[in-house]
C-alpha cells in the first residue's frame, strides 16, 4: 500500500461513522453472514471452517495482497504463513475480495474498502496479523529500517535481505536482532538458524551475532543445538538480555550497533523490531496498551464485542502457525 493509500486509510478509519447512510445505499441490501479481514492462515481456516459448518450462509473474506493466500516460501525470510491459496478458498464457496479496507463504521456495521464498495456484515472475524511497533532506540529512524529490513511479513523488505546477503564480504558480519518480546518465537529461531545454515554454504569465513533482548536462554540452547544437528560450522554467538543482547544506541549508515555487551559493526543487520497487533486492528481502537487485543476464551474482542480477532493479534495468542489456524477453526463452533 503507498504513502498516499496509507494516509486515507487512517483518514477513513477517524471519520468512519460519518459514512453511514451516505449515498443513500441500504446497507441491509448486500448484508453477509460473515465479513472476515485477513487472509492469512487464521482468516483463511476461519473461512473455510465457516463454509463447512453453514454451507447455506455466505462467507466474504477480504485481503488487500494476494501474495498472502498460500504458503510463503522460506527462502523469503518472511514471516511463515500456511493457509489455502485463492483458488482453493474460492471452490471452497468463499467470496473473496482483493481490496484495502479503509473505514470501519461500527454503528452502521460496515467497511468501507478502497475500490468503493461498502460491506455490511452480521459478523465481523478480523485476522490483521501483527505490525512492528515504535520503539525509543536513538538512531533507529525510517532510514535505518530501510538499510536494515525486518522482513518479518514484508515480500520487499525480503527481497532487500536476500540482496544484502548475497553481496557480503566473504568474511562479512551479518546481525540478526530480536526484541524483548518476540511474536513469533518459533519463527524467530527458524530465522536465526536459516542465516547461520546460508552463512555456512555461501560464506564459510563470515560470521552471525544474534541480539535477543530477552532475558531467557531457551531461544540461544536450542539455536545451538539445531546447528550441531544440521552440521552448521558458521562462527556464531547468541547474546541474550543477560549477556549484552539489548541495542541501546544504532547508527545504521556507518553499520554500528551500541550494545550492553560493547560496540558492534555489521555488513548486514536483520532487525526485527517490537511487533504488536496489525495496523487495522490497533487504528480500529481493538487494541490495548500492550499493542496487542484483549480476546475473552472465545476470541471475542474485550474491546468491541461486535468483533472476533483471530491469530496472532490476540493478546494471549502463542504466535505460531499452528495456533493462528486453530482460532480460525475454532470460530465454526461459536456461531
Amino acid at each position: 500500500m503507498q504513502d498516499l493509500n496509507r494516509r486515507r486509510f487512517f483518514a477513513g478509519l477517524l471519520a468512519g461513522t460519518a459514512l453511514a447512510g451516505a449515498a443513500g445505499i441500504n446497507a441491509r441490501a448486500n448484508r453477509t453472514q460473515a465479513v472476515i479481514v485477513g487472509g492469512g492462515p487464521a482468516g483463511a481456516a476461519a473461512a473455510l471452517a465457516l463454509r463447512e459448518a453453514h454451507p447455506a450462509n455466505p462467507v466474504l473474506l477480504v485481503e488487500r495482497d494476494p501474495r498472502r493466500l498460500g504458503p510463503v516460501e522460506q527462502a523469503s525470510f518472511d514471516r511463515p504463513s500456511a493457509g489455502p491459496d485463492l483458488s482453493t478458498l474460492r471452490r471452497a464457496g468463499v467470496e473473496v475480495v482483493l481490496d484495502d479496507v479503509m473505514g470501519l463504521d461500527w454503528r452502521a456495521a460496515r467497511l468501507n474498502l478502497f475500490s468503493g464498495r461498502r460491506l455490511a456484515f452480521d459478523s465481523l472475524l478480523l485476522a490483521p496479523g501483527t505490525a512492528a511497533l515504535a520503539e525509543p532506540i536513538p538512531g533507529l529512524d525510517a532510514v535505518a529500517r530501510h538499510l536494515w529490513p525486518a522482513a518479518w511479513g514484508n515480500a520487499r523488505e525480503a527481497r532487500r535481505l536476500r540482496a544484502q546477503l548475497a553481496a557480503l564480504p566473504e568474511d562479512g558480519h551479518v546481525v540478526l536482532r530480536l526484541p524483548a518480546e518476540l511474536s513469533h518465537p518459533d519463527a524467530a529461531l527458524g530465522r536465526a538458524v536459516q542465516i547461520a545454515t546460508l552463512l555456512d554454504r555461501t560464506r564459510p569465513d563470515s560470521r552471525f551475532t544474534v541480539l535477543e533482548a530477552g532475558m531467557s536462554s531457551d531461544l540461544s540452547q536450542r539455536f545451538r543445538r539445531r546447528l550441531d544437528a544440521k552440521g552448521v560450522r558458521t562462527r556464531s554467538e547468541w547474546r541474550t538480555g543477560q549477556t549484552g543482547g539489548n541495542v541501546l544506541r544504532v547508527d545504521a549508515r556507518n553499520g554500528m550497533l551500541e550494545t550492553d555487551g560493547g560496540l558492534l559493526r555489521a555488513d548486514v543487520v536483520n532487525f526485527v523490531g517490537l511487533q504488536g497487533a496489525g495496523t487495522i486492528a490497533r487504528a480500529a481502537g481493538l487494541s490495548d496498551a500492550s499493542g496487542w487485543c484483549p480476546v475473552d476464551a472465545r476470541g471475542r474482542s474485550l474491546i468491541r464485542p461486535e468483533a472476533v480477532i483471530l491469530g496472532d493479534a490476540r493478546k494471549d495468542a502463542k504466535r505460531h502457525v499452528a495456533d493462528a489456524v486453530l482460532s480460525g477453526r475454532r470460530v465454526a463452533a461459536f456461531t
